[in-house]
């Protein structure tokens, strides 16, 4: 098991400053109670969160880019034998996802049921390496 540094919008009130913390993820309950944080928090946003995920104290860790909508979400795998989670969605469309308070907008094809997600960072967080369910 690999401790996870995750960025999410942990200081609201400075948003923009320099040095806010990450958020350390290390047990399998901890993630879920993060994962259910997020989407409690952003219910009635006008698009779902989107995180990064790394490997704490790790600078060589690929990074996830993580989008934790209600229902569906996403994730990106960004090392060398990176991809993409893929679901049915039309890969000409895009929808999107708020990051530390910008709009980012992903193809609506890597787009999969959030139970999908979520055992995709569950397994990066047991292994620390690519999740089976990246394509």
């Amino acid at each position: 098991m690999v401790t996870l540094e995750i960025w999410y919008d942990q200081e609201p009130e400075n948003d923009f400053g320099a040095g806010d913390p990450p958020i350390l993820v290390s047990t399998p309950a901890e993630l879920q109670a993060f994962i259910h944080r997020v989407q409690v928090e952003t219910a009635t946003h006008e698009a779902p969160a989107m995180v990064q995920a790394t490997i704490a104290c790790d600078p060589q860790s690929a990074v996830l880019q993580v989008g934790l909508g209600a229902t569906k979400g996403f994730i990106g795998y960004g090392a060398v034998d990176g991809g993409w989670t893929r679901g049915d969605g039309d890969p000409d469309e895009r929808v999107e996802y708020i990051y530390m308070g910008n709009l980012s907008p992903v193809r609506a094809s890597v787009e999969v049921p959030i139970e999908v997600v979520q055992l995709g960072l569950a397994e990066f967080l047991e292994t620390g390496r690519k999740p089976g369910v990246i394509r």
